[in-house]
């Protein structure tokens, strides 16, 4: 393993190298090959954040122009010695005197201090457009600006963790399974998206577990009703990962390594010419022996039994990597298109399954392996045709290659030890090679009539279908008799707009969802011996809903009432032949949905500000889809349970002094009842679980975080930055409350963790290096059916960033 490994990265870095040697060779023909006297640049503040309409002039010329919503400027000057001069209220005016060559010139960022009196609403707001205007929508949504974090050694999944209302929920280290619970509701009842596309087909190698921090630009969180652009069944809400779309020339490649022998690199490029032709590439592996302390029950092999009591012992069979490479090169700005991109995503993963969904259950061969070739397109125009009519088109396909490993003849335990043994298989005998076939595709129309109105139009088209890759290979009992595993989804949607003096908005919206599965149904009487068969299954319905709100001085006032629908996941109803059994009969689930939301922003005393949000929902969910565990196997499996009703609170504080400190938190109350009264055999007798919450679901927690900014340390346009987090979650059980003896309720005990992180940016940003210390109380942390998650670790960071 170790020596793939160091081959992988060997090629990875001489992928790197060229990488770069060809990005700065297109930099430089694009210079030294312009014609004409223009300059170009970007303005930024201290932080390295856009400043947006700040006005740019040459001295002593009519030559002028102010920056985009991205800080960037171009104008026509003369060649010589020239000053640009560069103003915007609430910021101080800045000179700079450069010498112009003919041709093409491109600037080194000009930085703007920020006047003393400058309202600290308008650092923190005013020049992060995007952010602001997606926070002033109707929908309840949070938004994380994730540039904030490139410098650190953070994860992705660590971001949204600080967020309010989610809990990132993972089965062990790097590369392990994640999942989110967002409004008390967790796993796939939460759709992800990156840029407005669904996660869920894109192939192991491309997920929440591995992508790197920086590929993000920020993270956008809806809280229950989901706007029709993003063509979502979800029931809990959504996230959609905003990645970098930096129309000009820049190079970001970074290293970091800790704990574990963890490895982590990423290369970001891009470049854009005169004529808009762009390309950009973003490459990155991961790698981590994940060889954590755990503490667990160990199988005596002499006596067969396991200890009623855990010990400590140490993952052995836990290694994880990939590698992903992502390509889009095509046009921006042009009269025809804003962005048209045509992309390939190539990847490969490789895992060791340490233990089954239950920790007990320990395996010391077990592997997954697979591979992922996704091309995609995106096409965007604003005013096509006609002023007003927005266009939106994006599309993949992914052919991911999935190979499942269990031949062993040999049971293990906790301590590496082994026996021999007759039966063939740790879990169920697979050498299961087989092909997930994935495609997507969404149109989104959207006709501004005039400031107040709009009307917008979305369809989302997916299909998945499970072929075997090979005929005469040891199959296990996931394979299907025929080669016809498939889903097909489709959601269109349909919303009004009404946006009255920008003081209110409402959007009133309905959706029609449509489903068709074939796959295995468990027709037999036991889930701990599933005899299975072949069934086809088709649903559609109707949702709608409205969302609006209101701004008022420093308030701002939200809320949505909708019917939501969720169609299951091609994971629920097939598996993945690994640790998830199939159930094709699942049916849709549906909930009543309402949210209500305020939130308080002011700037006082000139160099403070404080900003509050809080939200509450109701949800009341029938055929609730629930994530169920066999005990024998530790498989799990999902099943529809009956009725659910939700209903949780979010709390969100943040004080902010000047530039140099800010602290805040978020704190989250959200249970999961269970309100099917009868149970499921239909003879008129109370549920014993009746009223209890469902297992498995954390209902109380809460993050805390500080953060101290201290500029111009050791030289001009430097920033150091160090940081404290805190996780709090509440003790949960792991199964009904109401069942067994009270000695015998199984619950998750209450966890807190620390995280401490100190960076240090050098020339404006150019040079970074970040050193985190992780849990560094070295708590024991759990978040399913008590899988442990690492103890205490370090990692550091290097980046290099040029633009």
């Amino acid at each position: 393993m170790h020596t793939h490994w160091v081959k992988t990265c060997g090629r990875f870095y001489i992928i790197l190298l060229l990488s770069i040697c060809a990005f700065n060779n297109l930099w430089a023909q694009n210079k030294s090959g312009s014609t004409g006297i223009s300059i170009s640049g970007y303005v930024l503040d201290r932080e390295h954040n856009a400043i947006a309409n700040a006005l740019v002039i040459i001295k002593g010329s009519r030559h002028s122009t102010t920056t985009d919503a991205k800080g960037f400027y171009t104008l026509k000057c003369k060649s010589g010695q020239q000053t640009l001069q560069i103003s915007l209220t609430g910021y101080k005016p800045t000179k700079k005197t450069i010498h112009f060559k003919n041709g093409y010139n491109e600037l080194a960022p000009i930085y703007l201090e920020a006047h003393d009196d400058t309202k600290i609403s308008e650092i923190i707001v005013e020049g992060k457009s995007a952010i602001k205007n997606v926070k002033e929508s109707p929908f309840n949504v949070a938004v994380l600006d994730a540039k904030k974090f490139h410098n650190s050694p953070v994860e992705l999944t660590d971001v949204l963790n600080r967020a309010s209302g989610i809990k990132v929920r993972q089965n062990g280290g790097l590369g392990s399974r994640s999942s989110i619970s967002l409004n008390g509701f967790s796993g796939r009842h939460v759709k992800i998206f990156i840029d407005g596309v669904p996660m869920e087909g894109m192939g192991s190698a491309f997920q929440l577990n591995n992508i790197p921090i920086n590929l993000a630009e920020r993270i956008e969180i809806y809280n229950g009703v989901v706007p029709i652009e993003l063509g979502a069944d979800a029931l809990g809400g959504a996230i959609n990962i905003i990645t970098n779309k930096n129309s000009k020339s820049f190079a970001d490649v970074s290293y970091s390594f800790g704990s574990f022998n963890t490895h982590k690199t990423n290369i970001n490029l891009g470049h854009t010419t005169k004529s808009g032709f762009t390309i950009l590439l973003n490459a990155f592996q991961n790698y981590s022996d994940n060889s954590y302390p755990v503490y667990t029950q160990v199988r005596d092999f002499e006596t067969s039994i396991i200890s009623k009591d855990s010990v400590w012992t140490k993952a052995f069979h836990n290694n994880y990597h990939n590698e992903t490479a992502v390509l889009k090169t095509g046009f921006v700005n042009k009269k025809w298109a804003d962005q048209f991109l045509v992309g390939i995503t190539l990847g490969k993963d490789y895992s060791d399954i340490q233990n089954a969904n239950i920790m007990k259950i320990v395996y010391g061969e077990k592997s997954r392996k697979g591979t992922t070739v996704m091309p995609s397109l995106i096409y965007t125009k604003k005013n096509l045709f006609t002023p007003g009519f927005d266009v939106t088109l994006t599309g993949n396909y992914n052919r991911n290659y999935n190979q499942n490993t269990d031949t062993a003849t040999r049971e293990y335990n906790w301590y590496g030890h082994f026996i021999q043994k007759k039966t063939v298989g740790e879990g169920v005998n697979s050498m299961a090679e087989f092909y997930n076939n994935n495609a997507n595709a969404s149109l989104n129309l959207i006709y501004k009539l005039n400031e107040q109105h709009s009307f917008a139009l979305n369809d989302n088209w997916s299909t998945y279908q499970r072929e075997n890759a090979d005929k005469n290979i040891i199959k296990d009992q996931f394979s299907l008799p025929k080669d016809n595993s498939s889903n097909y989804k489709n959601v269109v949607g349909v919303s009004y707009k009404y946006n009255y003096s920008k003081k209110w908005v409402s959007t009133i919206f309905g959706k029609h969802y449509i489903q068709s599965t074939t796959g295995m149904v468990n027709v037999g009487e036991s889930e701990s011996f599933p005899t299975y068969k072949e069934m086809t299954a088709k649903s559609d319905a109707f949702g709608y809903g409205i969302a609006s709100t209101f701004l008022q001085n420093d308030f701002q006032y939200k809320i949505s009432i909708e019917k939501a629908l969720r169609m299951p996941s091609a994971m629920e109803l097939m598996g993945d032949a690994v640790l998830e059994r199939a159930n094709a009969s699942l049916r849709p689930e549906v909930s009543e949905n309402v949210n209500l939301g305020i939130s308080y922003q002011k700037d006082f005393a000139k160099n403070h500000a404080v900003y509050f949000d809080a939200s509450g929902l109701y949800r009341n969910v029938t055929d609730f889809i629930q994530r169920q565990i066999v005990p024998r196997t530790g498989e799990a499996s999902s099943v529809n349970h009956g009725q659910v009703q939700n209903i949780g609170i979010n709390f969100e504080g943040r004080y902010y002094y000047k530039r140099f400190f800010s602290a805040g938190g978020t704190v989250t109350y959200q249970s999961l009842i269970n309100k099917e009264k009868y149970d499921k055999y239909g003879n008129a007798q109370l549920s014993q679980t009746y009223n209890d919450r469902m297992p498995n679901q954390p209902y109380f927690y809460a993050n805390g975080e500080a953060e101290i900014r201290i500029p111009d340390l050791g030289a001009k346009a430097n920033l150091f930055t160090v940081g404290y987090h805190l996780h709090y979650v509440h003790s949960f059980f792991l199964r009904w409350p109401s069942l067994g003896e009270s000695g015998e309720k199984t619950s998750i005990d209450k966890t807190l963790s620390h995280d401490i992180i100190a960076s240090y940016a050098m020339k404006s940003g150019r040079y970074n290096i970040s050193v985190e210390g992780r849990n560094i109380t070295d708590q024991r942390l759990y978040d399913n059916y008590s899988l442990q998650k690492p103890g205490r670790s370090f990692n550091v960071k290097l980046r290099y960033f040029i633009m």
